[in-house]
């Protein structure tokens, strides 16, 4: 009888390990036919989507996808087009507005009195010496389709009459316009906080998920590499005579390593999922219900 029992218990051990061994090798086929099936065609598409375009009209071109997932496009790979003189530039202040300290190189309004492109060398140096953001940026702060109906004396705005209805977005409702910088306060401080370096831009083109992700990209690359710099270029593109722009341009790439630490291309778009926008006078329409 103790030999039976034996050989039942021996059986029973055997095909417990069989059981075993089959079910591990359940579980490692299906993790690699996870891991290893085609995936989604549309979702494989739609993250790997990067735009050629090698001039300002070809930004311009680009059509929004109407959705927040397409406020932000990958352009040539993603990949800034710096020339290497361009790279190396460190713009050193000059004590001036558009050249008040070191790394910052903002542009005059052009004739139309709209911003244009600021230059910037991002560091751990110059975050330093940022202090606390002010809550409201200047009245006097007004850049073109700020107001409406106002006009460009050659100097300033004004005149005209500010309009900025509350949006939906997220769960909330909060303003459709920002002052929004060209170059972020948070690389340079105070001296961010003029017209030169504001455009009438949307919430979402400014902070969700616009500008505002590009300036964390550049921030995070900086916390993580406290010795590396960035060099930025941030460009607002306007189609034809508009005083709002359609989108800014976006590029940044780390300096000391040859873009190995950070190096993106983004055009981000001015847009607000249901609102249609006169970029030529400022006035918008609420589509959304």
């Amino acid at each position: 009888m103790a030999r039976k029992r034996s050989y039942k218990n021996n059986t029973n051990q055997l095909q417990s390990k069989i059981i075993s061994v089959l079910i591990v090798l359940a579980i490692v086929m299906f993790y690699l036919w996870q891991n290893h099936r085609p995936q989604n065609p549309t979702t494989e598409t739609k993250v790997s989507k990067s735009i050629v375009a090698n001039d300002n009209q070809a930004l311009l071109n680009i059509q929004w996808d109407g959705t927040l997932d397409g406020d932000i496009v990958h352009i040539n790979n993603n990949q800034a087009n710096f020339s290497d003189t361009e790279l190396k530039d460190t713009f050193p202040s000059q004590g001036s507005k558009l050249r008040p300290v070191d790394g910052l190189s903002l542009s005059p309004l052009d004739a139309l009195g709209r911003s244009q492109q600021g230059n910037f060398l991002a560091s751990q140096s110059s975050m330093d010496k940022v202090t606390t953001r002010p809550q409201r940026i200047g009245y006097d702060v007004r850049p073109s389709g700020w107001f409406i109906n106002d006009h460009y004396d050659g100097t300033k705005w004004v005149g005209g009459y500010h309009n900025n209805p509350n949006v939906k977005l997220g769960k909330s409702k909060q303003p459709l316009w920002n002052k929004s910088h060209i170059v972020g306060y948070q690389f340079f401080g105070l001296p961010t906080m003029v017209t030169e370096n504001m455009t009438t831009g949307t919430r979402v083109e400014n902070a969700y998920p616009g500008q505002l992700a590009a300036e964390d990209d550049i921030r995070n690359a900086i916390k993580k590499n406290p010795t590396v710099k960035i060099r930025g270029q941030v460009t607002p593109l306007y189609l034809n005579s508009e005083r709002i722009p359609r989108g800014v341009h976006y590029m940044a790439k780390s300096v000391d390593d040859n873009g190995k630490t950070l190096n993106f291309n983004y055009w981000i778009f001015n847009v607000q999922p249901g609102i249609t926008i006169d970029y030529a006078t400022g006035k918008v329409t609420v589509n959304e219900k």
